[in-house]
């Protein structure tokens, strides 16, 4: 079978990426080693910026999801014991939330049931080969089926093997943390406050779900010490919850299970070789203490989208190294400003020395002080490179 492009991962970003590209008459397969329709039972949710809302808009999207986003309008920075906070309102830079928070749950049914039957699936299937000729990508299935395309998407996430069979360089390092994701109800109503509260052990935030009674944490701490946590009972976890959950909301309590995740660093040093283009997790995986990681992949797909679309109205092979390297420099300066970022924010923020806290605490005074890095810094939050 013939395709004007194919992609590797049929997560959440390679079936977006699919949907924006077959809503413009690309001809598009998806190859995904797991079954599809992928059923969800976790508790994760997403946040996604206003930037990504105009996106999954334009594909069409955003409608089967947005009665059960919930708008963030204020986010509130805190750095342990320190009194300085920074608090952002979303009125100094638009009306508009500066962001959602979404179940995954949520997205995948959306996904599921209005995008799949559209696309074409190769689902519990994985490539065997994968040719790169002058003209072409041929990739031959593990039954033995061959599906050739001018270009080979790779949106398989951080752990995929594709960079190494075409020896494209990756950056990568473990940060010794983990993530423990859960959802808790509390006793007052959040009003669409975010929280981010840093400690040594890694950022506790707290992001306002649906119903205005349930919240998202996202708890990032030294790996041994998550593993601890990860091992308590119910009763015992909500007593180490409170310790730096505070009272703000009230009383607490798990809704759900509790999952970890271990935190790690990847960045591709060049984002596509002969006709493969890595996208998402695959080509630039971050810290999630902007909660940005779903973000930055989703520019990533507007991007391709955008720029295929207008290459294949031009009569441009869509796989030539033009056009790839036209969408590495359009997505270059975003994803190694935000790895640096976010990077930087959990090197500062996560210790104990002296020195940084001193150096924190000026720089959340400066920002609470200024009402132009203030914007700045909303603007960004909100998506808007």
């Amino acid at each position: 079978m013939s395709y004007d492009v194919i992609i590797s991962g049929g997560g959440l970003l390679g079936l977006i990426t699919a949907v924006g590209l077959s809503n413009n008459s690309i001809s598009v397969a998806v190859i995904e080693k797991n079954n599809l329709p992928r059923i969800i039972d976790d508790n994760r949710a997403f946040a996604i910026s206003q930037g990504s809302r105009k996106i999954l808009e334009k594909l069409g999207i955003w409608q089967f999801i947005e009665s059960e986003a919930e708008p963030i309008l204020d986010i509130c920075i805190l750095d342990e014991n320190s009194p300085i906070t920074v608090h952002y309102n979303h009125k100094m830079v638009s009306e508009e939330p500066m962001g959602y928070v979404i179940n995954s749950t949520v997205i995948w049914n959306a996904i599921n049931n209005n995008f799949l039957n559209k696309l074409n699936i190769y689902s519990l299937h994985s490539y065997r080969t994968i040719t790169c000729d002058a003209g072409y990508v041929e990739v031959t299935l593990g039954n033995n089926q061959k599906l050739i395309s001018s270009l080979l998407i790779c949106a398989e996430g951080k752990n995929s093997k594709l960079p190494g069979l075409f020896s494209m360089s990756i950056i990568k390092f473990d940060y010794k943390q983990s993530s423990i994701v859960f959802n808790v109800k509390h006793e007052l109503h959040h009003q669409n406050l975010a929280v981010e509260q840093f400690f040594p052990g890694g950022p506790f935030a707290i992001l306002p779900m649906k119903s205005g009674y349930t919240s998202s944490i996202v708890w990032t701490e030294k790996s041994e010490i998550s593993k601890m946590l990860m091992s308590l009972s119910e009763e015992e976890f909500i007593i180490e919850l409170k310790k730096r959950f505070g009272s703000y909301l009230g009383e607490v309590k798990l809704d759900g299970e509790r999952k970890s995740y271990p935190l790690s660093f990847a960045s591709a040093k060049k984002l596509y070789k002969s006709r493969v283009l890595l996208i998402g997790d695959a080509a630039h995986s971050i810290h999630p203490v902007a909660g940005q990681g779903l973000n930055l992949g989703i520019r990533d797909a507007e991007s391709v989208v955008r720029q295929i679309t207008a290459a294949k109205a031009f009569g441009i092979d869509v796989g030539s190294s033009y056009l790839l390297k036209k969408i590495s420099r359009d997505r270059c300066l975003d994803n190694f400003t935000m790895a640096l970022a976010t990077d930087g924010l959990n090197r500062i923020f996560s210790n104990r020395i002296f020195c940084a806290k001193t150096l924190r605490n000026f720089g959340l005074m400066a920002v609470e002080n200024s009402k132009f890095l203030k914007k700045r810094f909303i603007r960004h939050a909100m998506g808007f490179v």
